[in-house]
């Protein structure tokens, strides 16, 4: 009758802690419906910030192959500057190398497949579309605005 009870108690424990469970994982779900589209984005943006988008490894290969590796370099160490520059301006600049992003609230998904330029910077306020610009027109957007602020 012991071992009965045992049996009973063990499966029940089982059969309980197999409902119970939900999947824990730390990762956010990144798929959202867009546009009767399903899209799967690298990351998902809800708040306001200034992303700094820099080229993966793929990336530079690729224009490494289309510039040139003397040429890369130069531009890489221009970016370089630019990025410098930006984040003393805008410190809560968030630095990153993924090719979709997910801005949920705005029903906007950017992908950085679409632009020649792989060193990009999103503007994004909550409650508008994010606005994308390169390095150079951000950094002139940002010292042009410290300017006149003066």
């Amino acid at each position: 009758m012991k071992c009965l009870n045992r049996i009973s108690i063990v499966s029940f424990s089982i059969l309980i802690s197999t409902f119970s469970c939900t999947k824990t994982d730390n990762k956010p779900e990144v798929q959202k419906t867009h546009q009767d589209q399903k899209i799967k984005a690298d990351t998902v943006i809800t708040t306001s910030a200034v992303l700094l988008l820099s080229p993966d490894e793929k990336e530079i290969e690729e224009i490494k192959k289309k510039q040139g590796e003397d040429n890369f370099y130069t531009i890489a160490d221009d970016a370089n500057y630019y990025s410098a520059e930006i984040d003393e301006a805008a410190p809560k600049t968030i630095y990153l190398n993924h090719r979709t992003i997910d801005f949920p609230k705005e029903n906007y998904v950017f992908s950085k497949d679409k632009f020649e330029d792989k060193w990009i910077v999103i503007d994004y306020k909550e409650g508008a579309q994010p606005k994308i610009y390169s390095l150079v027109d951000y950094h002139r957007l940002i010292t042009e605005k410290q300017s006149s602020d003066r």
